[in-house]
């Protein structure tokens, strides 16, 4: 139960992310294929990395050059200190401290970045309409097929793969207390991210 909580909570906050769209978000004249550079901030999904580009509604889904899928080959990904510090940044955790379980309890916010990649856009064919979960649906409401990009629904329709970072900055945040499990205790203030600590239970020994 908790789980699809908090996937409903992050599904949620993505929705409610970037309701400042502005004629000058560079998706609106980007093809697929296009190499950008496009500055924004890494926000933490269920199962992905998503990218907020400044003036931008839609959240971009990250995989990097080289990754099994990304159709962009590995040799063309620029291994600098700055694309260091952003894997560092996004991908650092809390680890598990005495008796308190610490899962996707990030160790940075505000990570920010300028990101130059490969624009990947999802389509939909003709006759048909994309859920919200990235169901193809025909005339006639059969599933006829998924269209999107992120994980464990396909929901988004773009995709950047990363070449280079510059730029990057970010903020070191505060290791999470176990206050408690509810959900205004496990989203962070800082980032709007959502962290959950579990305090462990000792259990007696079973008496033969």
């Amino acid at each position: 139960m908790r789980n699809l909580k908090y996937v409903f909570l992050l599904l949620l906050s993505s929705m409610a992310f970037g309701q400042n769209q502005t004629d000058s978000c560079v998706l609106n004249t980007a093809k697929d294929g296009d190499t950008l550079t496009v500055h924004g901030e890494a926000l933490q999904q269920p199962h992905d990395l998503a990218f907020a580009i400044e003036g931008c509604k839609d959240l971009v889904i990250l995989a990097y050059a080289g990754d099994r899928d990304s159709g962009v080959a590995a040799d063309q990904l620029q291994k600098s200190e700055s694309l260091k510090q952003f894997q560092k940044y996004t991908s650092s955790t809390y680890k598990s401290r005495g008796k308190n379980i610490c899962m996707q309890c990030m160790k940075y916010g505000d990570v920010k970045a300028a990101l130059t990649g490969r624009l990947q856009v999802a389509t939909v064919p003709a006759g048909t309409t994309k859920d919200n979960f990235g169901f193809l649906h025909d005339a006639s409401g059969k599933v006829v097929g998924t269209s999107g990009f992120g994980h464990p629904t396909r929901r988004f329709k773009y995709r950047l793969v990363i070449i280079s970072a510059a730029d990057v900055t970010a903020h070191k945040l505060p290791r999470p207390s176990a206050r408690g499990n509810s959900e205004a205790d496990m989203i962070d203030p800082a980032t709007g991210n959502m962290h959950l600590t579990i305090p462990l239970v000792a259990t007696a020994k079973p008496s033969h």
